[in-house]
C-alpha cells in the first residue's frame, strides 16, 4: 500500500479573519474535507504461454489451488489502494500556533494487472479449453461485480472517517509535515479495515465458484459432451 502525503501550506492572509480572531482551540474547527474517490478495473490480459505446471506454481505462490480440469487455468488480480491527504494550517490568535485540518482526501481503490492464464497444453476450441476459459472469465467478472458493489461503501467510509479526523495543534509551520503524516496514518489505519472487509467478501464470492461441488458440475459438462461426441 502506498501512502502519499500532499501538503497545502497556506499563508495566514489566506485564512478568513474569523479563525484568527475567534478560535482558541483546535476542537472548535469544523472538519469537512473534500473527498475524491477513484477506481479502476485494470486492463485484462490473457497469457497462453505457460504450461499447467507453471500455472500451478503461480497459483501456489498466491495461496490458490484449483483441482481437476481447472488446474489448467488461473485468474489473478491485485487490489491496489492509495490515500492522498492535503491539509491547511489555521492560525490561532495571540500567537498560540496553528490548527492543522484536513482539506482534501483522495482515495483510490481498484485492481491492477488482472490476468487470465490458460495452459498451452489445452487443445484450443476443445470443450475443456472453452470451459476453463469461461471459468476464469467468471472469476474476473466476480472481481468487477464485487468492486462495483463496494464502491458506495468506500465513498461512505471515506466521508465518515475524513469528517471524524481531529485537527492537530502545532506550534510552528515546520511541524506541518509530521502532523500531516500522523493524520494520514490515522486515516489509513481506519480505512484499511474497510478494505479488509472487501477482500474477505471477495474471497467468499470467489469461493462460491471454486469448490468441489461446482468443480464436479462443471467437469461433468465436458464428460457428457465428449461422451456424446464418441457415440456419433
Amino acid at each position: 500500500m502506498k501512502k502519499i502525503v500532499f501538503v497545502l501550506t497556506l499563508c495566514c492572509s489566506f485564512i478568513p479573519h474569523a479563525y484568527s480572531a475567534d478560535l482558541q482551540v483546535c476542537g472548535d474547527i469544523d472538519v469537512s474535507p473534500d473527498i475524491e474517490f477513484s477506481t479502476s478495473y485494470g486492463q485484462l490480459q490473457y497469457d497462453f504461454s505457460k504450461n499447467t505446471k507453471k500455472i500451478s506454481q503461480i497459483a501456489a505462490r498466491i495461496g490458490h489451488k484449483e483441482t481437476s480440469a481447472f488446474a489448467t487455468g488461473l485468474a489473478t488480480v491485485r487490489v491496489e489502494n492509495e490515500y492522498v491527504l492535503g491539509t491547511k494550517a489555521v492560525p490561532l490568535s495571540q500567537n498560540k500556533g496553528y490548527c492543522l485540518v484536513p482539506e482534501i482526501i483522495k482515495v483510490y481503490v481498484g485492481f491492477s494487472r488482472p490476468v487470465i492464464y490458460i495452459s498451452k497444453e489445452l487443445p484450443k476450441n476443445s470443450c475443456q479449453y472453452n470451459l476453463v476459459m469461461l471459468h476464469e472469465q467468471t472469476h474476473q467478472r466476480i472481481n468487477k461485480t464485487a468492486l462495483d458493489y463496494f464502491i458506495p461503501y468506500f465513498r461512505f467510509a471515506a466521508e465518515k472517517i475524513g469528517h471524524e479526523l481531529k485537527p492537530i495543534h502545532i506550534e510552528k509551520l515546520t511541524q506541518i509535515d509530521k502532523a500531516t503524516d500522523d493524520m494520514t496514518q490515522e486515516f489509513t489505519d481506519r480505512f484499511d479495515k474497510v478494505l479488509d472487509v472487501f477482500k474477505k467478501e471477495l474471497a467468499v464470492e470467489q469461493g462460491k465458484l471454486d469448490n468441489q461441488t461446482n468443480y464436479t458440475i462443471e467437469d461433468n459438462i465436458c464428460k457428457n459432451f465428449n461422451a456424446k461426441q464418441l457415440r456419433r
